[in-house]
């Protein structure tokens, strides 16, 4: 077993729900206890906030426009509303009610928590300084103002109705949550080990270690893959969707780059040619602009930052998702490119000439420190400003995991422990399911109101990332919500809660069921759940519509992140994924005779493996048939070979050789040393 292998088995034990996360409330303790911080400041904002209008009860002359500047202390726009004014009301309420109940989650992922959130405050203060503006202006122009309306309490009464309704409500939709919350756990301790023996019963099946052959289905999802990564100028990102906001190309590159390493390692491990080409190009991606760029605002807005280094510090979103693609890249190919100094130059700014330079044991180092060293309140690392996620955490920890492994190091397991105690105790919601964010400043659930309600389906994708990461943690999750959230009917899979319809795709926020189908897709695939792949299969055919192009992978409506998932899954068998991050390539694939080169999309392989001296083959044709030529390297030198036990070639003396070979629909290639 590999080193890594060793580290992770010790958390293959199944803890039972009472093991983990908040055994009351919904927070874990250190999580309580910034919630509690969180109440405190804000109540002395009230307090403060009130000051001006006692004072003003008490005869003194107050200021109108200090008294509308503290209930801006007390709720976002609040110093909009006390101003008083028809205009000013309606610029109040719209902060609160649409800006920031609405809208503060996706403005505080984009701009960071200091200006997502305590800018409200800031902002509704501020407002207050308009007290009395409005009216002169309507004075101005000689609009007669009804006398009821001079009267500024009409704005601090509606300012502080605002401040009830609002946090009220807020505390109402967490009472209720919770209470759901707590049924759902009790449901679960009672059911908990019947729904372990079922996830047993259906995942029973051995893993393979042997080379696969693509079929029909998975040649389609193949060539899906290759199609966007091939034959690709650095930059030329054509074969993605632009996906505007929280996805961009950062979050394609690495799907991708996991399915082709899943392609690699499973079905071609002697091949290398194009598709060593699509991996770098997919790592070069990272460094554009367009890619990384982002970062230099993430981090001002949220970190009062001018460094737009994108890996230096908290950006798990991009460093994380990338390492497995870089750490596997040397796996894969035998090639150490991208552990030379510099080989990956991050350029933030399009017009700017300054990059800021890494490889893979740079970024390795980067996320090695920010978890050793504990810079963050949970030891996860914030994706956006102050935000964990603990998906994008999992991708940092699988890379690390095969750095580890192919370096002969043990960094990860420094840290392993602690992190398993922090991520079951405060990323672990109190019905057992792993938790989709956690906010590192306020601990409330509702600053800003993104894990209000109830959702144990918002992020299944975490216990295919995290198995072999805490294959126990992430095994009892996947095994509560196969039970508990997921039903099978007339052969097709459905969500309880939640029809197919209603469902957001959470990289673009409409309404589309096809993230979750290709993620819940990918999460059985790997678990060797065939019963549920097959019932998710009919899923997919009843509410998505595929592309009538002959060949195409392509859906409606699908956009390719989407889609690059719903390949991976397509490739993935159990345990696939896990053997991809802990054993990696199979040791023929080192050192037996390769595909070096071939033409694409004239030459699509659906096989290439080696039992040590050959080289056994299956092509297609992705155009016309006939007549193509492959190199062959990693060859005996000045050897004679035979191609399917007739014809005679002789490789040279570096081991290599050019042959032809006639493709037409599915054809077998096995190269053999002549007898």
């Amino acid at each position: 077993m590999t080193n890594v292998e060793l580290l992770t088995q010790r958390f293959a034990h199944i803890p039972r729900i009472e093991e983990t996360g908040p055994q009351r409330g919904y927070n874990g303790k250190r999580m309580t206890a910034l919630g509690l911080r969180t109440r405190c400041i804000h109540a002395v904002l009230c307090v403060i906030g009130l000051v001006p209008i006692v004072l003003y009860l008490c005869g003194l002359a107050v200021s109108p426009r200090l008294i509308a500047v503290g209930f801006g202390l007390i709720v976002p726009g609040g110093g909009f509303m006390a101003c008083g004014g028809p205009v000013t009301i309606a610029i109040g309420l719209y902060v609160c009610f649409r800006l920031w109940k609405k809208r503060a989650m996706l403005i505080q992922d984009f701009y960071g928590s200091l200006a997502g959130i305590v800018g409200f405050w800031a902002l509704g203060a501020l407002g207050g300084l308009l007290a009395g503006v409005e009216f002169l202006v309507f004075e101005a122009l000689e609009v007669t103002i009804p006398a009821w309306l001079e009267l500024h309490w009409w704005g601090y009464i509606i300012a502080l109705g605002s401040a009830v309704l609002l946090f009220g409500g807020f505390e109402r939709q967490t009472r209720k949550m919770y209470k759901e919350m707590s049924a759902a756990r009790a449901e679960r301790i009672a059911s908990f080990d019947e729904a372990i023996a079922e996830l047993d019963a259906v995942t029973s099946a051995s893993v393979s270690t042997d080379a696969d052959e693509l079929d029909a289905e998975q040649l389609k999802a193949a060539r899906f893959l290759l199609d966007s990564c091939v034959n690709r100028e650095d930059g030329d990102f054509t074969g993605f969707d632009w996906l505007r906001g929280l996805a961009e190309y950062r979050y394609q590159l690495s799907a991708f780059g996991y399915g082709l390493m899943l392609l690699h390692a499973k079905y071609l491990p002697n091949f290398t040619g194009y598709l060593k080409d699509a991996h770098r190009f997919l790592i070069n991606g990272y460094a554009d602009p367009r890619t990384c760029g982002y970062w230099a605002k993430e981090a001002l807005t949220g970190y009062g930052s001018t460094n737009p280094d994108p890996v230096v510090k908290g950006n798990v979103m991009l460093s994380g998702w990338l390492m497995p693609v870089v750490a596997g890249y040397a796996d894969q190919y035998g090639d150490k490119e991208f552990e030379a100094p510099a080989s990956i130059r991050f350029k933030p700014h399009k017009d700017k000439a300054a990059t800021y330079d890494y490889n893979s044991e740079g970024v390795f180092n980067v996320l090695y420190r920010q978890f050793a060293k504990h810079e963050y309140p949970y030891m996860l690392i914030p994706c956006e400003p102050h935000v964990a996620f603990p998906m994008c955490n999992s991708y940092g920890l699988l890379g690390m995991l095969m750095y580890d492994r192919d370096h002969g190091t043990d960094h990860c397991a420094e840290f392993w422990d602690e992190l398993y105690d922090n991520v079951s105790q405060e990323f672990i919601e109190i019905d057992g399911t792993m938790a989709l964010r956690r906010q590192y400043q306020y601990g409330l659930r509702h600053l800003p109101a993104s894990q209000l309600g109830y959702n144990p389906m918002a992020d299944v994708h975490n216990y295919l990332h995290w198995l072999p990461i805490f294959p126990g943690l992430a095994r009892r999750c996947y095994a509560m919500v196969r039970k508990h959230e997921l039903e099978i009917r007339d052969g097709a899979a459905y969500v309880k809660k939640t029809p197919w319809d209603k469902m957001i795709d959470m990289f673009t926020f409409t309404p589309n069921p096809s993230l979750q189908i290709a993620t819940l897709s990918m999460l059985a695939a790997e678990y060797g759940d065939t019963e549920m792949v097959n019932a998710i299969r009919k899923t997919e055919e009843m509410q998505m519509t595929r592309s009538k192009e002959p060949g195409s992978f392509k859906f409606q409506n699908v956009n390719s992140l989407t889609g690059a998932y719903l390949a991976f899954a397509r490739l993935c068998k159990k345990g696939y994924w896990s053997d991809v991050i802990l054993r990696g390539m199979p040791e023929a694939a080192k050192t037996g005779p390769v595909l070096a080169s071939c033409s694409y999309p004239e030459v699509v392989p659906a096989k290439a493996c080696s039992k040590g001296d050959d080289l056994e083959l299956v092509l297609y044709n992705g155009a016309a048939a006939g007549l193509q030529t492959l190199t062959i390297e990693r060859l005996k030198p000045d050897t004679r070979y035979t191609i399917n036990g007739a014809t005679e070639f002789t490789s040279d003396s570096a081991g290599s050789s050019v042959i032809s070979v006639h493709i037409d629909g599915r054809t077998e290639v096995n190269i053999c040393c002549a007898a």
